[in-house]
């Protein structure tokens, strides 16, 4: 299935968005003195996974959007394995050594944080519902 316009803008928002907050969290790093090889490869590894979680999920909302009857079932199997993937992005964070594991777990909650910041600064706004979709009258 081919990613739609949105579905491409959001993910390159989320994608800056996430490399800017693992720039910043290198920074802190930096600037703690604990910067490492360790740390660097840490932000790269989860803040791709963080980016792709996101585009996966993008993909799935597009697909639901046009298997109506399957909808609900693809967005539940979608969350499980993409849950499963944060859950073994962190595993090997706590456990390979080449990782440290703060700097694995942080870049998870970037897109998040992204999202935040784009709705405060008015960039995001969601759509407005309209009455047949129990919107206020």
């Amino acid at each position: 299935m081919k990613p739609q316009k949105a579905v491409k803008t959001e993910t390159l928002r989320i994608a800056a968005g996430t490399a800017v907050l693992c720039a910043v969290m290198l920074l802190v790093y930096l600037l703690l003195g604990q910067l490492r090889w360790q740390v660097v490869a840490s932000a790269v590894f989860s803040g791709c996974w963080a980016v792709l979680n996101f585009f996966l999920m993008g993909l799935t909302v597009q697909k639901a959007a046009v298997d109506t009857a399957r909808a609900k079932n693809l967005m539940q199997f979608s969350y499980s394995l993409r849950m499963l993937g944060s859950a073994l992005v962190m595993i090997v964070g706590f456990t390979v050594p080449a990782f440290e594991p703060i700097a694995v777990v942080v870049p998870l909650l970037f897109p998040r944080i992204t999202i935040l910041g784009m709705q405060i600064s008015g960039k995001y706004k969601p759509e407005p519902k309209t009455e047949s979709e129990g919107g206020e009258q």
